[in-house]
């Protein structure tokens, strides 16, 4: 009966062993880099990781078929607001990205800037690699106009539906103290 013990207790930590190692490896699993997207020239569902561009202290207009949105740009990111044409998508405003794969080739990533706000706060930190996971339209073209320098880009269009790594709420610092 101890043998039986032991061999049950032997048979339960090799098991919860094998399980931890099971969780670890999917947990670390590498993503397809954004760069992976340039050959795939139809609407997929997808999951990929990318370096975000910096937009930080410039002003920007996009515009995607007919519809026109006015962006800010916050360093990793940038807020775009709709102020012209239809209805795109399911929100008025997006939080805005865009990834950078390996080889240089980017994508404009869009996020429901309500949901963006609700889950990461008012002033989100975003990580030098963002994973994110949505639909990847690539007939659908986003074209950027820095407003300040007159620079204009075309990028193909990811609907995000999760961002699952490189974005978290800013961490919060206590008040300062003025000393009279």
């Amino acid at each position: 009966m101890a043998k039986t013990g032991k061999s049950l207790m032997f048979a339960g930590i090799l098991f919860a062993a094998l399980l931890a190692i099971g969780f670890m490896s999917i947990k670390s699993s590498d993503y397809k880099d954004v760069s992976s997207l340039k050959s795939l020239d139809y609407e997929a569902y997808v999951t990929v990781r990318g370096t975000p561009v910096n937009l930080a202290g410039s002003s920007y207009l996009l515009r995607i078929g007919d519809t026109v949105y006015s962006m800010k740009g916050f360093g990793s990111y940038g807020v775009a607001e709709r102020v012209d044409g239809p209805p795109f998508g399911n929100d008025d405003s997006y939080a805005v990205f865009i990834l950078e794969g390996k080889d240089g080739f980017r994508v404009v990533a869009l996020y429901s800037a309500n949901e963006f706000k609700n889950l990461y706060g008012g002033s989100p930190s975003v990580s030098s690699r963002v994973v994110v996971e949505g639909r990847y339209e690539p007939s659908v073209h986003v074209v950027i106009m820095n407003t300040a320098t007159g620079k204009v880009e075309e990028y193909p269009l990811l609907m995000v539906n999760k961002i699952l790594e490189g974005c978290h709420e800013s961490y919060q610092a206590p008040a300062g103290r003025l000393e009279s």
